[in-house]
């Protein structure tokens, strides 16, 4: 559970507002777990986080939630409801650290403040990578990534960071520079952008706004939407031909 702190910082401003309590540089939190059957103490000490949970009827530790070995369906439903209430507390009380290139500090500030969603670091073998995902669908509209620039330009080296993004035009923007096929995604649909400011800050929030819509609840594709409208065409003919000969 503890990976999906990794390339977080704690901001202790952002904990005591939330309920953290300090004690000679021990910062604390308890909050109770599945209708309140568990109590679930939370720590933060020296920016690393830990935490304990307690069965509330009898005060004994749940020592079964941290054992890997432990995958029954109950300590599961335990382990779920306290990852729920650890993604809470990352996104309230902790920061995202520095990034290595200017632009991406800039963008996923932007993006972050804009659709209220933050990264989320959910592969502990690969600590570079994030996602940015809707609340509502848990569709990822943005995949943050760390990679060699070799991946993308053979005539390039060292590392940039990359944020693969949903497009229905693709084959059109991959004529553009500083726009490359996705990588490590489905490169008929995913596009993939350096954040070494060859794009704008501008251009590359509006390919994000695009993602965001592609993959949100209410979007509709533009052959969905010739398939709806013909329906409609063919029901009104039907009527039509009922009503003339009826």
């Amino acid at each position: 559970m503890f990976e999906i702190f990794k390339a977080y910082q704690f901001n202790s401003k952002k904990a005591k507002e939330y309920g953290f309590v300090e004690n000679q540089g021990v910062w604390t939190y308890n909050s109770t777990i599945l209708q309140g059957d568990f109590l679930m103490m939370v720590t933060v000490e020296d920016g690393d986080l830990s935490f304990q949970v307690y069965d509330q009827e009898t005060g004994d530790l749940y020592p079964q939630v941290h054992m890997e070995s432990m995958r029954g369906t109950f300590v599961g439903t335990v382990r779920e409801a306290c990852l729920e209430e650890l993604f809470d507390i990352r996104k309230a009380c902790f920061e995202v650290q520095e990034f290595l290139c200017p632009q991406t500090k800039r963008i996923m500030a932007l993006v972050q403040e804009k659709y209220g969603n933050q990264l989320e670091y959910l592969w502990e073998k690969s600590p570079d990578t994030a996602v940015l995902r809707h609340e509502d669908n848990q569709k990822w509209y943005a995949i943050l990534m760390r990679i060699p620039w070799d991946r993308l330009d053979k005539a390039r080296e060292g590392h940039v960071e990359v944020v693969n993004l949903k497009h229905d035009q693709v084959a059109d923007l991959l004529l553009e520079k500083g726009i490359y096929p996705a990588f490590h995604m489905n490169k008929r649909y995913w596009i993939s952008l350096p954040l070494d400011d060859t794009l704008s800050d501008e251009q590359v929030l509006e390919l994000f706004e695009r993602s965001w819509f592609l993959t949100s609840k209410k979007s509709v594709s533009y052959t969905h939407l010739i398939l709806s409208i013909r329906k409609i065409f063919f029901i009104e003919e039907i009527f039509r031909k009922y009503w003339i000969f009826s």
